[in-house]
């Protein structure tokens, strides 16, 4: 079932998945492997689903763009919001329940030996959206002795623009950008990832303080357990998380 609410889609857990009262989330857009809308699975989405049974909640799920998703909660929608890294005043956040990791990804047959991020200069570079504001300031001082630099929504063609020396390097999570890879060339080897980025660790907020306390406690259970590994084999095909 699917609701277009303004710039929001609403799109409910199925039927057979859960009973009990919903408990509404905003997620971010399109993402695989964390966020299929279509088949309204991913990693992400399987998580919070999970999680929510366990406390007797089923779990539907508002898709917004990622810059609109702690505007919109706070203009009172949904239960829950996910992806985010800091707390606002009068919200509460759960344990961390996902973590990105930013890679630097090029040929392995480069020309050019890359060491630190200046020695991209003179090279074409593209990224994920947003990337120039949550990657350092390293990252911004180095855009501009770039030969060019795209930042882009839809990363599914990221990799083939690559492989065919369209382009020299790409910023992307390992995790989105593996998964396009596997799709694109899967038994390719002539690319490689350089992790120079970090991990990022993010939490969900909600307002009501005991509803987030609870959702934690589940997350961090079941993250103990022998389904949080199989269901990061299942996204992954590793338990990177």
């Amino acid at each position: 079932m699917k609701f277009l609410l303004g710039s929001l889609w609403l799109f409910c857990a199925p039927l057979w998945a859960c009973s009990g009262p919903e408990l509404a989330i905003l997620v971010g857009v399109d993402k695989p492997p964390y966020i299929d809308i279509k088949q309204q699975s991913g990693f992400e989405l399987e998580l919070l689903k999970t999680v929510s049974q366990q406390l007797g909640r089923c779990a539907t799920f508002l898709h917004v763009p990622n810059g609109r998703l702690l505007e919109l909660y706070q203009q009172g929608q949904g239960d829950l919001v996910s992806l985010q890294r800091s707390v606002p005043d009068g919200l509460y956040a759960t344990a961390p329940y996902i973590r990105y990791e930013n890679v630097l990804i090029i040929r392995k047959d480069a020309l050019r030996t890359i060491r630190r991020l200046t020695d991209l200069a003179g090279l074409r570079l593209m990224a994920f959206q947003n990337a120039s504001q949550f990657l350092s300031d390293d990252y911004r001082r180095m855009l501009p002795l770039l030969a060019s630099y795209l930042e882009v929504v839809e990363q599914h063609q990221l990799p083939s623009m690559l492989l065919k020396n369209r382009v020299d390097a790409l910023v992307m999570d390992r995790n989105i950008f593996d998964y396009y890879y596997r799709q694109t060339a899967p038994n390719d080897s002539s690319l490689q990832q350089l992790q120079w980025f970090g991990v990022n660790s993010y939490h969900l907020l909600g307002r009501n303080q005991a509803l987030v306390q609870q959702f934690s406690q589940a997350l961090v259970q079941f993250q103990q357990t022998a389904a949080f590994h199989q269901l990061q084999l299942q996204f992954f095909q590793q338990a990177n998380q």
